[in-house]
């Protein structure tokens, strides 16, 4: 963790270098770095020199902005009346690095908590030292419990666990918080809303468990969205009159958020549009909340050089130079999470221009076009994906542009792209 945390500092401390100066520092040539690897923002290994990696190399990063992230949950919760926010943190953050959002967000007060889907999530963000909330929303085997209690993390329900719970309550001496998993429609997980009753009520039969919250997940169907709330409200309701209080109701993810008012309950779940997507095109089009880009995705020009007329580029030879051409070498691919479908398909944006990318898409390269002109150097900025003036670079537009839709987009983000919050 040490040498995370001096990593960290490092990318921190230049948030960008020109030309001149990175050249300088990687040594006039591409291939200075080339033993240069990736790190995420709390990984790395201490006794690497110089430090790793460096704070403007070659490699690909993401720059998240801070900013962003506040104004995205800040509007969420007033569009839902005010209503805490539990952050939705999978897959990474949605690529946007988990320990980093979430220690973002511990100074955001109308963040509640943060939920996950995986064990490891869950442990990594319980041992960054956060104090929010953490709610497991993946599944558990029974040692697996043990192992996300002893971390206090809060573990979905959606069986009868209560024997378990109770032995783990007595062994750790402090009782067992759960949010209880109600299936309303959705039928991937929790317990059948018509078979909900006798699951709540063994569970709360036991002093030892505390229902901290009640869930379900919505079909994102408008016509039957509200039945599912009303099958929800009407267990929560059962459970009143038998003097069970089932905790904060959530049901509404970011599609919720925006379209099913009577889904915000008391708390709402945001995961996508937290990090500036829409969850769907009627979203992007009516922008009722005005999301704000999170993030920056950025390389270097690592290379540049003019083929002749005839050349050919990358695997396949689709590109083949009809004249004199200069030709920038991005260290950029599909491994990084940039699309395959970019090429030929999509820009980038050096020294204030955008120029195509090319040929077909490596795994760790992908080729751009400048045209007749060296309008491109070794070492300079180049923007993949992110905000520009005409927007043509946002994430809803590279990926309506290649097809691949922005969920995907985000989620395969490479989690070894390193970081810098700004």
């Amino acid at each position: 963790m040490a040498r995370g945390r001096r990593v960290s500092e490092l990318l921190n401390k230049e948030a960008a270098m020109n030309r001149r100066s990175f050249l300088a520092t990687a040594g006039m040539t591409p291939f200075a770095m080339s033993s240069v690897g990736r790190t995420t923002e709390a990984e790395s290994t201490p006794d690497q020199s110089p430090p790793y990696p460096l704070p403007n190399g070659y490699e690909p990063w993401l720059e998240i902005k801070k900013d962003a992230l506040t104004w995205n949950v800040e509007q969420l919760s007033k569009n839902a009346g005010g209503k805490p926010v539990l952050a939705v943190l999978k897959d990474h953050a949605y690529g946007h690095g988990i320990v980093g959002v979430a220690r973002h967000f511990e100074s955001v007060d109308v963040v509640h908590g943060y939920a996950v889907v995986k064990i490891q999530s869950a442990i990594d963000l319980a041992e960054s030292g956060v104090r929010k909330p953490i709610v497991l929303l993946g599944p558990t085997t029974d040692f697996e419990l043990e192992y996300v209690v002893q971390h206090n993390i809060i573990p979905a329900v959606y069986t009868d666990r209560s024997d378990l719970l109770v032995k783990l309550a007595a062994k750790y001496n402090r009782p067992m918080k759960i949010h209880f998993y109600v299936d309303t429609g959705m039928g991937r997980v929790g317990v059948p809303y018509y078979q909900a009753m006798p699951v709540v009520e063994a569970l709360a039969a036991h002093n030892e468990i505390v229902f901290d919250g009640t869930l379900t997940e919505l079909t994102e169907d408008d016509d039957f969205d509200p039945e599912q709330i009303r099958r929800f409200n009407d267990l929560y309701e059962q459970a009143n009159q038998k003097g069970i209080e089932l905790g904060v109701r959530h049901a509404a993810s970011s599609g919720g958020i925006f379209h099913v008012p009577v889904a915000h309950l008391d708390m709402v779940r945001p995961g996508i549009s937290l990090y500036g997507c829409f969850p769907d095109d009627e979203a992007e089009k009516s922008r009722s909340i005005p999301l704000r880009t999170t993030f920056n995705f950025k390389t270097r020009v690592m290379y540049v050089k003019q083929i002749r007329q005839g050349d050919s580029l990358q695997y396949g030879r689709n590109y083949i130079a009809e004249k004199p051409t200069w030709i920038a070498t991005l260290p950029v691919g599909h491994a990084d999470g940039w699309p395959r479908q970019t090429a030929n398909n999509c820009n980038v944006l050096i020294n204030g221009r955008q120029y195509p990318v090319v040929a077909t898409l490596s795994a760790n390269h992908c080729l751009v076009e400048l045209g007749d002109e060296k309008t491109a150097e070794m070492g300079d900025e180049v923007l993949l994906i992110g905000e520009t003036e005409d927007q043509g670079l946002t994430a809803h537009a590279v990926a309506s542009k290649t097809g691949v839709g922005v969920y995907t987009l985000l989620m395969h983000l490479n989690s070894w792209l390193p970081r810098r919050y700004i």
